[in-house]
This record gives structure tokens, sequence and C-alpha cells, in this order.
């Protein structure tokens, strides 16, 4: 992913750069974490209280919010079968198919994890350990399905006016 494509002042690139960076937070976070648990584990016998409840927080935030950057440059994990035997406009009509396919996945996520962080946010639902409330994960997850799924429709759309090469 290479996040110095110079429209770092356009919008799209402006949202790709601040995705990425984003993303690099909770990376840090689950590295260091895992170092200091993992140290502190062996050589005091006492690890990280919690170090699990927000490594498992890190790692959901880390693949939704490489989530809207993975769709926009539709690196998505894709079985190409049908690539080789299909060109011009069969192979866009591909396109634009995989595209509306994937905005629909996307949009049953979203709908789903806000659906979910409704109930944990009327329950109050919290994690064990730390006591941290689920319901702003969901939240924040739904929302970066949702993003996902316009960029999705975006490509879609695109693809349905020709604009979009065969890539």
């Amino acid at each position: 992913m290479n996040l110095n494509t110079g429209s770092e002042t356009t919008g799209a690139g402006l949202l790709e750069r601040t995705l990425g960076l984003l993303c690099a937070i909770p990376v840090a976070i689950i590295v260091v974490l895992t170092f200091i648990d993992v140290f502190a584990r062996y050589l005091f016998s006492a690890p990280v209280k919690g170090s699990m409840e927000i490594i498992e927080y890190s790692m959901a935030l880390v693949i939704f919010i490489a989530l809207p950057l993975v769709t926009r440059s539709r690196q998505h994990v894709s079985v190409s079968l049908v690539d080789g035997w299909v060109k011009g406009g069969v192979r866009r009509l591909k396109m634009v198919l995989c595209d509306g396919l994937s905005m629909g996945a996307l949009l049953l996520l979203s709908w789903r994890l806000w659906v979910q962080a409704t109930e944990d946010l009327d329950a109050g639902n919290r994690t064990e350990v730390l006591n941290l409330p689920f319901a702003p994960l969901s939240f924040s997850l739904a929302t970066l399905a949702a993003i996902s799924a316009l960029l999705a429709l975006g490509l879609m759309w695109r693809g349905v006016q020709g604009k979009e090469g065969s890539e």
C-alpha cells in the first residue's frame, strides 16, 4: 500500500493517508503491549492486566480501519477464475457486479454491527477485566464498514459510467 501517491491534497488522498496513519496506532499498541506482556510474564511472572482485551480491541480496529483502504484499492481477497477469459465490456461488467456484491456485504456488516452496538449500549456490555464498554468499538466498526460500502458504491458507479479501467 503506497500512501505517498502525490494526491494528499485531494479528499481521497487525505482519507487514505489519515486511515493509514490511524491504522498504525493500534498496530503499535499490539506490538508494544505484546512485548511488555511477554517480558513481564517471564521476568516477573506477572502479565499485564487486561492485555488480551486491549489487543483484541486493537485487532478489530486494525482490520476495520484498513477496510476502506482495501476497498478503495480493490485489494480484497478474490479468486480470478474468469479474468483470463473475459475482456472489455464483459470484464467491466464483472467488476461492477463484484463492486456491487462487496457493497452489499459491507452494508450488511455495517448494519449488523450497528445493531450489535445499540444492544451493547442498551445492556451496558463491558469487558470482564478492564470494564471497557463494547458499544463505542462496535459503533466505530459499523461506521468504518459503512465508509467502505460508500467507497465500493463509488467504484461501482465509476464502472457503470465506464470511467474505471479494467484493472
